[in-house]
């Protein structure tokens, strides 16, 4: 939704000091084939009408992932964070690996910040990103552009908070990523990430595999239709990493490292987790099929309290989480 335009009179702002920005190599194969990827994806899922991914389905938003970070099913990850840590906006955010621009629009809205800086490796998702704000009448207060976030360098002290959705495990220059993160924000200022920290390049534990091949097992056959390929989903395999390299050489490149470098930099002011260590497996390619009957909607329910109870009894761990982190 677009802002009024006398709100956009009150809060139109200077541009703020940019970063010396490394763009993105052409030479690196790898990177050059993820920003293709995940610019495809961005169009394919504002153009999608079936969500395909448990993150996307609206019964596991509202009734699982909304209630474990926020204990509401109304309100949202980014709603949460900007109710408990936000009472005023800050002058300027920083948004990392900003995808289609959600997260920006949105803060707007949510009065996070006056304005958003965003970055994205992938050229044709900033291109989406920066149309969506400009139909929404918020591009004269967000300033998208295209790098490559391993070499990014920040100017000290700009940003009053940086936000990373679902693109620090992305990241192999971890350490660098997070000492920019670190040296941008002003003292005091807050780092959030909703990111997947489960193991690097998708290398499922047994346990992990075993329950998720159980749950999907349960599932009928004709909700297992695969709504991104032809098929019916029969089993789920733990993918080789030459193939991860192949498909997306950046993947989840060190997302089991990402909580031990925040908290070697930062002091972690909450963390939620949500989830997702079945769930991810098991609805991947065929989420929305449960989305629209009272027999598939009660699947998952049986899903959401099976992955809880196994996260409770230590079994597995939540391979999603809500970080807020305070530079101190």
């Amino acid at each position: 939704m677009g802002l009024l335009a006398t709100l956009k009179q009150l809060f139109k702002i200077e541009a703020a000091p940019q970063p010396a920005i490394s763009a993105v190599d052409e030479s690196d194969t790898g990177l050059e084939r993820a920003g293709a990827h995940w610019g495809k994806r961005a169009r394919e899922l504002e153009a999608q009408h079936t969500p395909s991914s448990w993150t996307e389905c609206p019964v596991v938003i509202a009734e699982y992932m909304n209630p474990l970070i926020s204990g509401r099913a109304e309100v949202g990850w980014l709603e949460a964070v900007a109710r408990a840590h936000f009472p005023k906006p800050v002058a300027r955010a920083l948004s990392l690996g900003c995808g289609g621009g959600g997260l920006e629009r949105h803060g707007l809205q949510l009065q996070i910040a006056d304005g958003f800086d965003a970055y994205d490796v992938a050229a044709d998702a900033v291109e989406l990103a920066r149309k969506l704000a400009q139909e929404s009448g918020q591009a004269e207060r967000i300033n998208y552009q295209v790098a490559n976030l391993n070499t990014l360098e920040f100017a000290e002290h700009q940003y009053g908070t940086v936000f990373a959705s679902q693109s620090l495990h992305h990241i192999e220059a971890l350490e660098h990523y997070l000492e920019q993160v670190r040296r941008t924000l002003l003292p005091g200022g807050l780092f959030i990430c909703n990111e997947f920290i489960g193991p690097n390049q998708f290398q499922w534990t047994e346990p992990q595999l075993r329950h998720a091949r159980r749950l999907l097992a349960l599932i009928p056959e004709r909700l297992r239709h695969m709504i991104r390929d032809p098929g019916i989903k029969h089993t789920i395999e733990r993918p080789t990493v030459d193939y991860m390299n192949s498909y997306d050489p950046t993947e989840a490149i060190r997302s089991a490292d990402i909580m031990p470098a925040l908290e070697q930099r930062f002091t972690i002011v909450s963390r939620k987790d949500f989830g997702g260590t079945l769930l991810h497996l098991v609805l991947d390619n065929i989420a929305g099929n449960l989305s629209f009957s009272e027999e598939g909607r009660q699947l998952l329910h049986q899903f959401f309290a099976e992955e809880q109870r196994l996260i409770a009894s230590s079994e597995i761990s939540s391979d999603f989480t809500v970080v807020v982190a305070r530079k101190d």
